[in-house]
């Protein structure tokens, strides 16, 4: 390494790995340096070699995964090849995608503790740090609870408080906002952003959903099959074309201004505003062309479904020792494409368990198909309804995703499986993954196997819990339009989420719930407009240009596009 190194300084010179039983390199000669103190964002489509190269800076590669290592990789002074893992975790924070991997004690006390009881330190330096991480993170009132007692956004913080503790020079965060809904994300990238201005902590983290940490960050890595195409400052690196190219997601507001910029306003730039990166500065830049567009008469494009009752809920309570459904009831018909959204620990998972008869009300009904659950048994249902579990892991049995994917064709006695299998493969882009383990493959991966394992037997309802998470741009895209046409052949789809920008895309229904309620069931531009947590970015900024004229229920960039030529054309006349 050249001239000296500082405590929370990253080097990579000519970093190449690839996994144990593959043909194709993870990571392809990636150089790059981090400075003490920058807060990166690494971003990517899925499989580009994000994840790779976080667990490069902790050792798990190539200490733990096995595989054809090149190159150099030195942290806070440490090679990490010479370097334990052991002695990386003193200078290396690592907090996972999903914070239930990373936790293992009983108590969040305990949980804190564990790592620096493992390196040995005295008792009373353990109960200081446990007080410092509790407080920085936070979580000072959560010190007894048990981990499963917790929200996803509470577990998070956990999980970062507990590397803390350890005094790190260097944290790094692969995905840590994709369980969570908008307000738990808010909250955990706060801490985020707090570790990183006040404690000066080097922080490198991995998100797809750029709208979320854009604002925030010092610098942008951008990667593709395994090389960096782009590294720059946020708002230089978001003009690069390949971004779109390779899937990434840009944000909203960004993507807009570029388009505005293409298409209608080149100069609008002047005056020397820079790209938008936050609701603030789009509203900003962009509120004197909105000013010309006011009054325009523009009505969102629903989906009008005139289909027979396919799910019947009625005033349907559901709980333990505490009540976690009070009094829900809900129709959708047969065609329908509903987006269920609300904030962790709202209901959704539970709810949705009950159409599939995992769970069985304690009050009220539920009928499926003209099937009522309290009656019919979990494969009867399955005969109809078909269930992808949040955590693909959960669907998970065979050894081959061939046989993952032809498993339940297998149990209900179709013919022609390996014909749908394949079909269905192809379907999805996994005919490469075809003879892999399916555990092996990247959560994206995982994720796809598991839609595909359901898709293959054709239900007359498809309910998905989380059917995006962990996947970019493109793929979430290409996914939810294969579930649009699903639906468009006469069935139903029915699918939870945190990500309220693919809800305002896709769907024609949004339900929102709120502490074991459903508060809002409506059509998504009724629904999804002019809230907080809720609303997509472009709306979130069209809200104040209402006084204009400019109407309120614009939820994407494409409408917001429809709008401004709308507005433009007349002028013209």
């Amino acid at each position: 390494m050249n001239g000296e190194w500082r405590e929370g300084t990253v080097l990579t010179e000519g970093l190449h790995f690839t996994y144990s039983g593959s043909q194709t390199p993870a990571l392809v000669d990636v150089s790059i340096t981090i400075d003490e103190g920058e807060f990166v964002l690494l971003a990517g489509p899925s499989g580009s070699g994000k994840s790779t190269l976080a667990r490069c800076l902790n050792g798990l590669v190539p200490h733990f995964h096995g595989g054809r290592f090149g190159g150099k990789v030195v942290v806070c002074g440490l090679d990490t090849r010479r370097a334990t893992v052991a002695e990386l975790a003193r200078h290396v924070g690592f907090v996972f995608q999903d914070p239930e991997n990373q936790l293992v004690s009983m108590e969040v006390e305990r949980e804190i503790a564990f790592g620096l009881e493992n390196i040995g330190l005295p008792k009373d330096v353990i109960g200081k740090r446990i007080e410092e991480a509790l407080d920085t993170v936070g979580i000072l009132h959560l010190r007894k609870k048990h981990p499963k007692e917790l929200s996803g956004g509470e577990k998070q913080r956990v999980a970062i408080a507990s590397v803390l503790a350890l005094h790190p020079n260097v944290l790094v965060l692969d995905e840590p906002t994709s369980e969570l809904d908008p307000q738990g994300a808010e909250d955990v990238l706060k801490v985020v952003e707090r570790i990183n201005d006040e404690l000066g902590i080097t922080v490198i983290l991995i998100e797809h959903r750029l709208d979320r940490v854009m604002h925030l960050v010092d610098r942008v890595i951008v990667m593709d099959r395994g090389r960096i195409i782009a590294d720059g400052e946020p708002r230089e690196v978001m003009k690069d074309e390949r971004l779109r190219e390779t899937g990434t997601e840009i944000p909203p507001v960004v993507d807009l201004t570029l388009k505005v910029m293409e298409h209608y306003e080149p100069d609008i730039l002047r005056d020397g505003f820079k790209i938008p990166l936050t609701v603030k500065e789009g509203r900003k830049i962009l509120r004197p062309l909105f000013r010309r567009v006011n009054g325009v008469e523009w009505k969102p494009q629903t989906h009008h479904q005139t289909g027979k009752t396919v799910v019947l809920i009625e005033n349907v309570w559901f709980g333990y020792d505490q009540p976690i459904l009070k009094g829900v009831s809900l129709n959708v018909r047969k065609g329908e494409f509903v987006a269920l959204l609300g904030r962790n620990a709202s209901g959704k998972t539970t709810l949705l368990k009950h159409l599939i008869g995992l769970n069985i009300p304690n009050k009220g009904k539920v009928v499926v198909c003209g099937l009522d659950t309290r009656r019919a048994t979990v494969a009867e249902l399955a005969r109809h309804v078909g269930f992808v579990f949040q955590n693909p892991n959960d669907h998970l049995i065979a050894d081959t995703v061939f046989e993952e994917v032809a498993f339940p064709l297998k149990s209900m006695g179709y013919d022609n499986i390996e014909e749908r299998v394949n079909e269905v493969l192809k379907l999805l882009k996994l005919e490469r993954y075809r003879d892999c383990y399916p555990r092996s493959l990247s959560g994206g991966e995982k994720q796809r196997v598991a839609i595909a394992s359901v898709l293959a037997f054709e239900p007359e309802i498809l309910i998905l819990d989380e059917p995006t998470r962990g996947l970019d741009f493109s793929l979430k895209e290409y996914i939810m339009k294969i579930l649009d046409e699903y639906r468009k052949n006469g069935r139903t789809v029915i699918y939870s989420t945190h990500d309220v920008e693919t809800a305002a895309r896709h769907g024609d229904r949004a339900v929102i719930m709120s502490e074991g309620k459903i508060v809002i069931d409506d059509e998504k531009h009724k629904g999804l407009a002019n809230a907080l947590l809720f609303s997509p970015q472009i709306n979130r900024m069209i809200q104040s240009f209402r006084r204009y004229g400019v109407p309120d229920e614009i939820l994407t960039v494409e409408e917001a596009l429809e709008v401004i030529d709308m507005g433009l054309r007349r002028g013209e006349r």
